[in-house]
Formats: structure tokens, C-alpha cells, sequence
């Protein structure tokens, strides 16, 4: 059952209706599915919106939501088989939404600043969890150098000053070539493909959610480097 995935137009956007289609259970307990979602489902490094779904006065809690075989998931506490077929009104947590979307867009901005200081680092993964953020990085040949944080930090911040647009778009799946020359892993070139950039920085596949604009990275710091042979990893909070 297709949804719509409403949370691509507008990351600020943290109300709207939705009909609920269908009621169910897996393993990870009960779970509906809507027309269309704000809800962020976790992947791509970036956990999962949480929040409500309210019809009159019920509330019906959303803790966790994931995209199984097709299938945007929304977890609650119980079965809502009465509530199939109508329209209820999604409200997404906007505290956590922020700090997520601030997050993922800042892994972006460090893997686009560390390619483009160092273009012999290539970014191949995220993990944008609060309290867990790293961007790792690999390289064609062995590295044993240490990174200067504070140097990073430092043109981290002169980029944050200069506070870039991000942009979002839909690509054919057989112009992402041409799009994302240097792309470390493969994408399916057969459907159109979502891809993200920050001012004019190279566009990434990314299916997540952004800040409008690096002045909402305020505070972004890179904590900690690990090199090992040719792979390095960057924490930052």
C-alpha cells in the first residue's frame, strides 16, 4: 500500500491530514498505514520522527516509524481497526524533527567540507543519531596523519558563516552520473532519485530531512577523528 511522502516537500512542516488505511502487526508490535505521512521513517543514518495522530478527542501515539517492503509503517500501542477509512489529523514532534534534520544536514556538510579540503577522503556512510554522529570516510591509499579538529572546526564555521541554502530535488535515476561523478556506492538508475545539495556543493542521493539553511548549525563541532589504514570516521555533536 503506497503512501504519499509528504515529509519530502517541507522538513517545517509538523501538521497535516492524513486517511488512515489500514491497521496491522509485525514483529516491531502494531502499526498503521495513511495516504500520505509527515512522518520521517528512519534510515539513511537519520532515526525516525515520533509524535500523534488525534481523530476527535483520541490520541493515538506514534513512537517509531519505518519503511518495510514498500510499506510506511507508522508504530503505536494498539490496534485501530475502527479508525480505517477516516481522516485524523499527524502531528509530528517538532523539537525532535529540528535536531534531527540539524544533524543530518550537518553530516552532509562535513563529508562536503572534508572532500573538497581533502579530495583524497570520499564520504560512503552517515550515522546521524543524536549522541552517536559520525561521517565516515574512505580512501584509496593508507592514511596514518591526523586531522587537525581544530582546523576543521575552523572552516566548519567560515562555511556555516557564509550561511548556504540547502536545495533538494528529483533526478532521473540515468542522470545521476552526471550529477554525482564521484559516488563511492551504487543507487538504483532505474527510478528517479532524490538528491540534496548545500549552495553549491555537489549533490548527494539523500532521502532525509534538512535545515533550510546553515545558519540553523549554530553549534555544530567535530569532536573526535579515528583513522585506521584508509577509513576515518568524524563524530561531531
Amino acid at each position: 500500500m503506497m503512501t504519499h511522502l509528504a515529509y519530502f516537500e517541507d522538513t517545517y512542516k509538523f501538521k497535516d491530514q492524513a486517511i488512515l488505511m489500514a491497521s496491522s502487526k509485525d514483529e516491531n508490535g502494531p502499526f498503521l498505514i495513511l495516504d500520505q505521512t509527515i512522518f520521517y521513517p528512519q534510515g539513511g543514518g537519520q532515526p525516525s520522527d515520533h509524535g500523534k495522530i488525534e481523530m476527535g478527542n483520541l490520541t493515538v501515539p506514534i513512537h517509531k516509524v519505518k519503511s518495510i517492503s514498500g510499506e510506511i509503517r507508522h508504530y503505536t500501542d494498539q490496534n485501530y481497526n475502527f479508525l480505517i477509512g477516516q481522516t485524523v489529523m499527524c502531528l509530528v514532534d517538532e523539537k525532535t524533527r529540528l535536531l534531527h534534520a540539524r544533524l543530518h544536514t550537518s553530516g552532509h556538510l562535513i563529508a562536503n567540507m572534508m572532500e573538497s579540503l581533502f579530495p583524497q577522503w570520499v564520504g560512503v556512510k552517515g550515522h546521524h543519531f543524536p549522541g552517536e554522529c559520525y561521517v565516515e570516510f574512505i580512501s584509496k591509499h593508507d592514511a596514518s596523519d591526523d586531522l587537525s579538529i581544530d582546523f576543521l572546526n575552523q572552516e566548519i564555521q567560515k562555511v556555516i558563516a557564509k550561511d548556504y541554502l540547502t536545495h533538494t530535488e528529483q533526478a532521473p535515476g540515468d542522470k545521476l552520473q552526471t550529477l554525482c561523478p564521484n559516488l563511492p556506492y551504487n543507487v538504483p538508475r532505474d527510478k528517479p532519485i532524490r538528491l540534496m545539495r548545500i549552495g553549491d556543493f555537489p549533490f548527494s542521493p539523500c532521502g532525509g530531512t534538512h535545515v533550510k539553511s546553515l545558519k540553523e548549525l549554530g553549534g555544530l563541532e567535530v569532536t573526535k577523528v579515528k583513522i585506521k589504514q584508509n577509513i576515518m570516521k568524524i563524530y561531531y555533536v
